[in-house]
């Protein structure tokens, strides 16, 4: 089987847990737009709007009206679904495979472990960037008509390319849970991994006063820096200073797309000789 083959048989996979998990998906799409909502709205339970708008003027050092801070609100919820979604879904597709479905047998008779992990780490991000995302299409379009259309898809290549170097990231781990661990529960891992990476990116807190620790263990994955992103594209639209951030993910991706290439490489060759 070729790599254009295991991309095939990953979105034919995807297409039909679509239609068998809608609920979930569905799931997916509420929780992020009511914690949106309720960045913005709950505060005023304390106080008048007025002031809330204030507030979040003051911390992301740009005045706002309502719709300002409640598109960028919805926006930066999305961060939280991919973070969790992918990183999940990766490790947990790859200690299936390999340990509970018995499909190791076949993937090394059809292709190698190397095309394995990093196609499942680029395909199965990129969908479900897509699918957990799709909420925000009708709530920007409400918010900012066909600008926030526009805005989506501006939003999505930013949360794809932070996904994209999750998913190589959670390959790694997964690659490491399955061939270097006895850990039975791979969930255990990734549901501890995602609250410290959010913890530390600063989503809805300014960076300064997120604890030293969750910071530098935040730094190393393209989280912080897609935070970033996402406040410059709403609140400043594509300028010259996404380019930092953008940047410093590229890095990333290098240096983990490495990792696993060789780690996964070593996996393969070991479980052959074996």
């Amino acid at each position: 089987m070729s790599i254009r083959g295991v991309f095939t048989a990953l979105v034919y996979r995807e297409v039909v847990w679509l239609k068998r998990f809608i609920g979930d998906y569905v799931t997916i799409w509420l929780l992020p737009s009511i914690y949106g909502l309720g960045i913005v709205f709950l505060p005023t339970l304390m106080s008048d709007i007025d002031f809330v708008l204030q507030r979040f003027s003051n911390l992301f050092n740009h005045p706002m009206g309502l719709t300002d801070a409640l598109a960028l609100s919805l926006s930066l919820s999305a961060i939280l679904t991919v973070v969790a979604v992918t990183v999940g879904d990766v490790v947990q597709t790859l200690y299936a495979e390999f340990k509970v479905y018995g499909s190791f047998t076949i993937i090394l008779e059809t292709v190698s472990v190397t095309a394995f992990v990093l196609a499942t780490s680029f395909m199965r991000p990129l969908i479900m960037t897509v699918l957990s995302t799709l909420y925000l299409i009708p709530a920007l379009s409400i918010l900012l008509g066909l600008t926030g259309l526009y805005l989506y898809f501006q939003l999505l290549i930013a949360l794809t390319l932070s996904s994209l170097v999750l998913g190589v990231l959670s390959g790694i781990t997964g690659i490491l849970i399955v061939f270097y661990t006895n850990v039975k529960k791979p969930w255990s891992v990734s549901s501890t991994i995602v609250p410290i990476m959010l913890s530390g990116a600063g989503v809805y807190i300014p960076i300064h006063l997120v604890p030293l620790v969750l910071k530098t263990i935040s730094s190393v994955t393209p989280v912080p820096y897609t935070v970033e992103l996402i406040q410059l594209i709403v609140l400043k639209g594509f300028s010259l200073e996404v380019s930092t951030p953008l940047v410093i993910i590229a890095m990333l991706f290098t240096a983990y797309y490495l990792a696993a290439f060789g780690i996964s490489k070593n996996v393969d060759v070991r479980v052959r000789k074996s």
